[in-house]
């Protein structure tokens, strides 16, 4: 039976995973001159993790999205502000998670990514996070309002296919095909 939790379940514990290790390795990185360094590539590590996740989600081939995160990877080294780099890796999420794997129509796609992406990143910006500990709280915060995308724009109803039907439920639903053809 397929599970319908699973992408908003595996979205909630690899955000909090991304948040914890964010602690661990930042704590090393906060008060040094590779702070902003660390800060882009562990942002980059994170959504390249989540991009290959949300392949095997959606069943399609993990180098569809290579072009999209080499575009973004190669901004972790541009010398601009962490607050540009952290709206390109919003942008980057939308293209990846609407435009190359769960397409849907485009309005409805626009719709929830403007309220997911731009609003959960809006709302981590809200919060100030100036520490790690505050930035890791800010990382699991926005993959949890990601997880609601799942919720929202996918429909989890209960597969036909999957409910398992008693001998006499089956032999009708046979003898129905067979009168349909």
């Amino acid at each position: 039976m397929n599970n319908s939790d699973r992408p908003v379940r595996t979205t909630i514990f690899f955000g909090l995973f991304c948040g914890l290790l964010f602690i661990a390795l930042g704590l090393f990185f906060e008060h040094t001159i590779f702070w902003s360094i660390f800060f882009r590539i562990s942002i980059f590590s994170c959504l390249a993790a989540y991009s290959f996740i949300l392949a095997t989600w959606a069943k399609k081939k993990r180098i569809s999205v290579i072009f999209p995160l080499l575009f973004l990877f190669f901004f972790v080294f541009y010398d601009s502000s962490n607050f540009a780099f952290l709206l390109l890796s919003l942008g980057m999420l939308s293209w990846i998670r609407s435009g190359v794997f769960f397409q849907n129509a485009f309005v409805k796609s626009l719709g929830a990514e403007i309220t997911f992406s731009i609003g959960g990143g809006a709302l981590v910006a809200y919060f100030c996070p100036y520490s790690s500990l505050t930035w890791a709280l800010g990382i699991w915060m926005f993959f949890l309002i990601q997880s609601l995308y799942f919720i929202v724009m996918t429909d989890f109803g209960p597969d036909e296919k999957c409910v398992d039907a008693d001998a006499f439920e089956q032999a009708r639903m046979r003898a129905e095909g067979i009168l349909k053809n």
